[in-house]
């Protein structure tokens, strides 16, 4: 089996050995984790969360991947770049995502990934502002 295929078919682990897979929601989570490939992460609290706003796809552009979400914070910008990324927002403003998992654009070319309907985050951005 080729690497590529064992990473999709095994899903990603945390530190302490629970799955990191999905975007996780949580209604009690009091911030957000965002975790980039290469385990570079940013806890950011939901104390200082501004607004959020969403920008669709080029129409006529199915499957496309330049879906965008940018989240304001007090001293950071974070834009989530990704597909079906508007099932998410319900969720933002409410406070519930706690954990957003950067996954590799490269993926999303398998049919594997191609058949979910699931929000999927393939770019992480976080400016300080």
């Amino acid at each position: 089996m080729t690497h590529l295929k064992q990473s999709l078919q095994e899903p990603r682990t945390l530190a302490d050995g629970s799955v990191m897979d999905d975007i996780t929601i949580d209604a009690s989570t009091s911030g957000l984790l965002l975790v980039k490939m290469k385990n570079k992460r940013y806890a950011l609290s939901w104390a200082y969360f501004s607004n959020a706003e969403y920008f669709a796809a080029a129409p006529g552009d199915e499957g496309a991947t330049d879906e965008r979400i940018e989240m304001e914070f007090l001293h950071r910008l974070v834009t989530l770049h990704g597909r079906n990324l508007e099932k998410v927002m319900d969720d933002i403003t409410q406070l519930r995502v706690a954990c957003v998992p950067e996954s590799a654009e490269r993926y999303l070319t398998s049919k594997y990934v191609r058949d979910m309907d699931g929000p999927i985050v393939t770019r992480i951005d976080v400016k300080s502002r």
